[in-house]
């Protein structure tokens, strides 16, 4: 689960890009993305299964990178340029809550598990993004063993898009 930051060369300071009020920043591959922008990471610049499965005003929920996931893992960002939750407004917060009220359930009833895993590091990526990861019930894994396993990812272009719909239905739904 690793998306390159893009950093420019040392010395050259990041410059806002992108539409009012997201304050998004040339030097972040999540923002470029969001701008429509190529960011050279090969997760990033490909069409995403089914597109955004959320778009709301401060947030966007999409399917994982196949590369990096297993069909129905969803990758919740901010749309605002922020690290974590301490940079975000009280409406973000908000709002996070609400989707995350919302998706989890929609997740399980689209994937048939019992858990979804939340994984947010942004090392990489510093940019606010979340990895809600359905937890099969197959193998030994749980928590952390689970999610630093890297079994073979078995997920295809069309199953993916066909998961990012069921997502986006039941998420509707909710």
């Amino acid at each position: 689960m690793s998306i390159s930051s893009g950093a420019q060369p040392s010395g050259v300071p990041p410059v806002e890009i992108g539409p009012a009020p997201y304050c998004h920043r040339s030097d972040c591959n999540i923002c470029r993305k969001q701008d429509g922008l190529k960011t050279g990471s090969a997760l990033l610049d490909v069409p995403v299964p089914g597109g955004y499965i959320v778009e709301s005003e401060h947030f966007l929920a999409e399917h994982a990178p196949l590369q990096e996931s297993s069909a129905g893992t969803v990758i919740l960002e901010a749309r605002r340029h922020v690290l974590d939750f301490g940079e975000m407004t009280p409406a973000e917060l908000a709002e996070f809550g609400s989707i995350a009220h919302r998706l989890v359930p929609a997740i399980k009833a689209a994937t048939g598990v019992q858990r979804v895993y939340l994984l947010a590091v942004m090392e990489r990526a510093p940019h606010f993004h979340l990895w809600l990861v359905p937890k099969k019930d197959e193998g030994e894994g749980r928590g952390a063993d689970y999610l630093a396993q890297r079994p073979p990812l078995t997920s295809s272009y069309s199953d993916a898009e066909a998961m990012s719909v069921k997502i986006r239905e039941q998420f509707e739904q909710s």
